[in-house]
């Protein structure tokens, strides 16, 4: 005989679902309102009454309006599935490594352009999007610097080139910015953008082969 839900649990499981489908439906409708007007800052008004929920519960869930951005990029990364960047980045060959993830970078990058491109377009302008923005950057450069090091201990790395030199070049071509550069400015595929930055890292950084 099944034991039956005591009814305070299942008040309490109702009101969390409840509540995650309220933050699910407030972060799409900014992704929604990002992407149609992306020059334009959304105001709290504005995305509260899309989602059809009072303003004062943006500010229950979210904190504020520089929360509810941060959680529109967290959430970005999350759907694009940005770790698997990370993942591809800890192969033992790092010239190999670095290739693979920068083949899923394109097609991750690709996915979220419209959103990334609203945000950081708006993060000049807009303090909230700036740390939106940020979060989107969020350990990158530390990351690359990581990379040009295990180019210079794997001997890949130019003799002329340092590694903060490096870093600099990896932080600049593993961007959403520079990504949307060609994606959307040149109308080039995912694959071409990819294709033209490994090309830039392979002649500025890497040895020459025999």
């Amino acid at each position: 005989m099944k034991k039956s839900i005591p009814k305070r649990s299942y008040n309490q499981k109702v009101r969390a679902e409840s509540a995650a489908e309220t933050r699910r439906r407030i972060i799409e409708v900014t992704r929604d309102l990002l992407t149609r007007a992306p020059l334009e800052s959304v105001s709290l008004p504005t995305i509260a009454a899309e989602a059809g929920v009072a303003r004062s519960t943006v500010y229950t869930i979210f904190g504020s309006r520089e929360g509810l951005m941060v959680a529109v990029a967290e959430d970005l990364l999350e759907r694009g599935g940005f770790a698997r960047i990370g993942q591809a980045l800890r192969g033992p060959d790092v010239v190999r490594a670095f290739e693979v993830s920068m083949d899923v970078a394109m097609e991750l990058y690709s996915q979220e352009q419209e959103v990334a491109w609203a945000l950081l377009s708006l993060a000049a302008v807009d303090r909230d999007a700036s740390s939106a923005a940020a979060r989107l950057n969020f350990g990158r450069r530390e990351g690359m610097r990581k990379i040009a090091q295990r180019m210079r201990d794997q001997g890949v790395l130019r003799d002329d080139v340092t590694v903060n030199e490096a870093a600099d070049v990896l932080w600049l071509i593993t961007s959403f910015e520079t990504f949307g550069q060609l994606y959307r400015g040149r109308s080039l595929t995912p694959q071409q953008v990819g294709e033209r930055l490994m090309a830039i890292t392979r002649r500025t950084l890497y040895e020459p082969n025999d």
